[in-house]
């Protein structure tokens, strides 16, 4: 079993899952609860805006979103839109790294992300750049 993690706040690190793959957001959400992370999940970007509403109502911010761009209803690409124009006026943002099947160099310019992966990928490394992303926070 993994250490607990706590960030400053004295609070597990709560990364935010969106992906239309329910076995993808299962398999990540299960991996991050063994490391420690406290996972959120939302099938798309309008529930992920609904997910971060109620968040931030409650004072529960994540610190990192994993996120997919191909998605129905509110595509990944939309979500970061909202996000910076919703989210950055009222709190910093968190960290995002797109999980996707395809990406190519001018898409990876545009997007503002701390990181990209490309499908498939090994569990491990999205662990791995999960601590990264959150290392700094833990107290």
């Amino acid at each position: 079993m993994s250490q607990q993690k706590k960030n400053l706040e004295g609070r597990q690190p709560i990364v935010l899952v969106v992906d239309d793959n329910p076995a993808i957001r299962d398999m990540v959400s299960w991996a991050l609860e063994l490391d420690g992370y406290e996972p959120a999940e939302a099938a798309e970007g309008y529930e992920a805006l609904a997910w971060m509403d109620n968040a931030s109502r409650e004072g529960r911010y994540p610190d990192v979103i994993l996120l997919d761009l191909a998605m129905p209803g509110m595509d990944g690409r939309a979500f970061l839109a909202q996000l910076h124009a919703q989210w950055q006026s009222a709190h910093p943002l968190p960290s995002v790294v797109v999980i996707t099947a395809r990406m190519s160099d001018s898409d990876i310019a545009t997007l503002e992300v701390a990181s990209i992966i490309v499908k498939p990928f090994h569990v491990r490394e999205l662990l791995d750049i999960v601590r990264t992303l959150t290392t700094p926070l833990m107290a």
